[in-house]
């Protein structure tokens, strides 16, 4: 199994677990409404008819496909993650039966928000970035420190988790369809999008391409997505 580390650190990880159906899939859920889903197509064919759904927004033959990955991501990560709930499937480690290893996720680099767009955060070039890191380090310590005393104590780990940082790693399965997949991509590589979270999409990404080519080539020759040539014909199908 391909393993990428989105965050570039020992903790982050997307596996693609196991996929089901691919591009003939797709086109043979179109064509069954002509009762033509049993016959033999090309890929020139198939991807005639994908790239087409895709400009005339005809989105559930892409449902009929599942595409299924653990991960390994910051809990606030995670966060938004879950907010794409139609199409896609969660089950998530559990703080209340397990207890959590000091696991955080730190950035490299620490960002300011944005001064035109409250949600988003830029670059900095003025920030303390020691400072900001040796008072992150020390946070993060007494944090974990006072979790594994309340266990230690006996308090219940439901209760005693309260007391976890928001970026502590869990693990969870999440399975998409191709068109909740697609709809998760198109908001997470926008370029207002949080930066840890486009690199979840990018890994999503690039670990789903080859199982759909044709479909991947018809978005790319639409220029539907993608954070690195974004654009702002973004087509609601997804």
């Amino acid at each position: 199994m391909t393993s990428i580390s989105p965050l570039k650190d020992p903790y982050s990880e997307v596996i693609l677990l196991e996929h089901c159906g691919g591009d003939e899939t797709i086109a043979a859920a179109a064509r069954v409404s002509y009762a033509k889903d049993t016959k033999n197509f090309t890929d020139i064919q198939n991807k005639k008819l994908i790239k087409y759904m895709l400009e005339h927004e005809h989105g559930s033959p892409f449902e009929h496909t599942f595409i299924k990955f653990r991960v390994v991501a910051p809990l606030y990560v995670v966060q938004e993650m879950l907010r794409h709930r139609i199409g896609v499937s969660y089950n998530q480690q559990s703080a209340r039966y397990t207890e959590f290893e000091p696991h955080f996720y730190t950035p490299l680099e620490f960002r300011e928000s944005s001064p035109v767009n409250k949600q988003s955060s830029v670059e900095s070039l003025t920030l303390p970035q020691a400072d900001i890191r040796d008072i992150y380090f020390e946070t993060l310590q007494t944090s974990y420190d006072a979790y594994k005393r309340l266990l230690h104590i006996g308090v219940a780990k439901e209760q005693a988790r309260g007391v976890l940082p928001h970026c502590t790693y869990t693990s969870l399965y999440i399975t998409f369809n191709l068109r909740s997949l697609l709809h998760f991509l198109k908001l997470r590589l926008a370029p207002g999008a949080q930066w840890e979270t486009q690199q979840y999409a990018k890994a999503y990404l690039s670990l789903v391409k080859p199982l759909f080519p044709l479909t991947f080539e018809s978005i790319d020759e639409l220029n539907i997505l993608y954070s690195d040539t974004y654009r702002n014909t973004l087509l609601s199908i997804f």
